[in-house]
């Protein structure tokens, strides 16, 4: 009877880590798939503590934005286009300075999660702020994506991502 007890009470606490309320670490609601160097610029920028790296697809156009607002564009080819998939906006992907010891790399969607619409892309500044000119919204990219500021009822952290990082790659998918 003891080990049922036991067994039961291990598996509530499991269970109760992956979701908090109705908040899980990691979405699954926009399909993600994205692989990037970090030996070339900008992305080399992405391992460093409180530097992020926007990045989207705009027709056949691969679009990056860093924190500093330094903005660069890559022609990509079809065969590109059609293996990367972005989520709803795109993707601010970067490594966060607060309560981050392993130095671990955090990749979030460039769309509002509020507004809900790939036009509605954030902007992010130098020091790891994010926010939405449509409904006058922040979130702080330091502290995991959650909530700065907001007036929305339906105020909620940044959708964010899965990261993988081997050698000088790193894979964003879900």
């Amino acid at each position: 009877m003891k080990r049922y007890f036991f067994a039961l009470i291990i598996l509530l606490i499991v269970s109760g880590c992956s979701k908090v309320g109705n908040y899980q670490v990691y979405s699954n609601k926009y399909y993600v798939y994205y692989v990037c160097n970090t030996a070339v610029s900008p992305f080399n920028q992405i391992t460093g503590l409180g530097r992020f790296v926007g990045v989207r697809i705009n027709s056949m156009t691969l679009e990056t934005i860093d924190s500093d607002g330094n903005k660069s564009k890559h022609q990509i080819s079809e065969t590109d286009l059609r293996s990367f998939s972005m989520g709803l906006g795109g993707l601010i992907i970067g490594t966060p300075a607060l309560n981050n010891d392993n130095q671990e790399v955090y990749a979030f969607d460039l769309a509002c999660p509020i507004c809900d619409k790939a036009k509605h892309r954030l902007t992010f500044n130098n020091i790891g702020i994010a926010s939405c000119s449509n409904c006058n919204s922040s979130w702080n990219l330091n502290n995991n994506g959650f909530i700065q500021s907001s007036t929305a009822e339906n105020a909620r952290p940044l959708y964010r991502y899965p990261v993988r990082v081997y050698n000088n790659y790193i894979t964003v998918s879900n």
